[in-house]
């Protein structure tokens, strides 16, 4: 008889012997379901930025919010009748021919409410400007303009915030401005609108012609004004607009002349400068910053006058400002909130990781210490959002790190053998890293997550291409 031969098999070492591939997918599938407690942390995230919000508010509304300023401007009462027969009436509005503001010594302080801090300004300054001679005006032949009811006006964002009466200084002396109502000053019109109308239409009353009345867009602003006077009609007009207010977070200025100068100068040393018009110079140091900003007629692109309802991106704002933010370095929610959109592809690395040594050791991993490795890299960003609002994201990101490396390290240690802990702590600490430089680079975050995550498979793919997936011995 021809004795039988056996067909050799190969010896399965470990995990090998059974189907990598499908604790490989359970793998996967953990890794999706670790995004369940990501979720919940954001929510504590967005959570705790909306608290951070209420209080700005809360506090803004006390010291003035975000100022705006814009003027000071000229408005001329008007009268026009169409060839329709309707009667407009409005407010005809003149820019001052240049214009300089100055906020040299603005001084900035943190009020604090529970955990949140919101920085607090003081300013004190003057926004100047040179008009034409009121008798060069020429408004078209069609539009009549009072002159004796002519008035400087000047807007302001929150009145709140003013900590002494606006003046308006002039070569014939000083004038303290009162509130502008928006209303038709022609003696043959009787009929007034709401004050906070920018347009609109009265119906035929007794006989008389539809009326419009046209007057300057609030946006948000509290007008201002004081009379400009008969007496300017034949010289210039020079005037320059004091004040001193605070305000929080911000302050921006709307350029309000053909051509406008603007100067900031604040002991704040974490500025941002966004709005239309970025400054021309700027300087930023510990002790503070300073900057500057010159916008002439054709970079505003906005006529120089015209009937309110024309120059509404003006008197609304919407044209465009110069603004500078005053950014608390201590404000970690936009940083931890990007960090969690990363959460799970990191998560997936420390899981690939333990994997790695899982097969190439031989030691088996159950599923559910992948699933205590996922909740301790999620407690990581839950670490991270407590300690940021104490210390700063910087130093949070460092302790929080470091407390899970070592956790995790540790681990594997236990699991794999002490000799693994110096090793494993490399591989986390690196992860780590790379998720500290990704919040770092926010303008290349997406490039180098892409390129760790291509990586991190050609790495799999290099150190698994002889395993046995099947598990049959092969």
């Amino acid at each position: 008889m021809t004795p039988k031969t056996q067909t050799p098999t190969r010896k399965s070492r470990g995990p090998t012997s059974r189907s990598l591939g499908v604790k490989l997918i359970t793998i996967l599938v953990l890794i999706v379901l670790m995004a369940v407690p990501v979720m919940f942390i954001s929510f504590i995230s967005f959570d705790r930025s909306s608290r951070a919000d209420e209080v700005t508010r809360e506090v803004s509304q006390t010291y003035g919010g975000e100022q705006r300023l814009i003027g000071p401007l000229l408005a001329i009462p008007y009268r026009e009748t169409l060839a329709s027969g309707v009667l407009r009436e409005g407010d005809f509005v003149i820019s001052p021919e240049t214009g300089e503001a100055t906020f040299d010594d603005m001084t900035v302080e943190e009020k604090s409410r529970s955990l949140y801090k919101v920085p607090v300004y003081a300013a004190e300054g003057r926004l100047s400007g040179r008009f034409t001679p009121l008798s060069e005006i020429d408004p078209g032949s069609s539009v009549e303009l009072d002159f004796d009811q002519a008035r400087i006006v000047f807007g302001m964002a929150d009145v709140t915030g003013l900590q002494s009466d606006v003046i308006l200084e002039t070569r014939s002396g000083s004038l303290t401005f009162e509130p502008f109502v928006a209303a038709p000053r022609f003696s043959a019109s009787s009929i007034r609108p709401p004050r906070d109308a920018s347009l609109m239409i009265e119906t035929a009353r007794d006989g008389r012609s539809d009326i419009f009345y046209d007057h300057l867009e609030t946006g948000g602003m509290t007008w201002l004004s004081v009379p400009a006077g008969a007496a300017f009609q034949d010289q210039d007009l020079s005037v320059s607009v004091r004040l001193t207010f605070t305000g929080a977070q911000s302050f921006a200025l709307t350029p309000y002349a053909k051509s406008t100068e603007f100067r900031v100068g604040s002991d704040w040393p974490h500025p941002g400068f966004e709005g239309r018009f970025p400054p021309s110079e700027r300087e930023i140091g510990d002790e503070g910053f300073s900057a500057s900003w010159s916008v002439p007629y054709l970079r505003r692109g906005l006529p120089d006058q015209g009937r309110a309802m024309d120059m509404g991106a003006l008197t609304s704002g919407s044209a465009g400002t110069m603004q500078v933010n005053f950014v608390s370095p201590l404000n970690p929610y936009q940083t931890v909130n990007r960090a969690l959109k990363y959460a799970v592809l990191f998560i997936g690395l420390v899981f690939l990781a333990y994997f790695l040594m899982e097969t190439l050791l031989g030691t088996r991993v159950h599923p559910a210490q992948y699933l205590l490795i996922g909740v301790a890299q999620a407690v990581f960003y839950l670490l991270l959002l407590a300690f940021a609002e104490h210390i700063g994201f910087t130093l949070a990101f460092a302790l929080s790190a470091t407390a899970t490396v070592a956790l995790t390290a540790g681990y594997a240690g236990a699991v794999f053998g002490r000799s693994m802990i110096a090793r494993s702590s490399l591989v986390f600490a690196s992860v780590y890293g790379l998720l500290f430089v990704l919040m770092r680079i926010q303008d290349f975050a997406l490039m180098v997550g892409a390129l760790i995550s291509f990586i991190a498979i050609a790495a799999t793919l290099y150190l698994t291409r002889n395993m046995d997936w099947y598990g049959d011995g092969a």
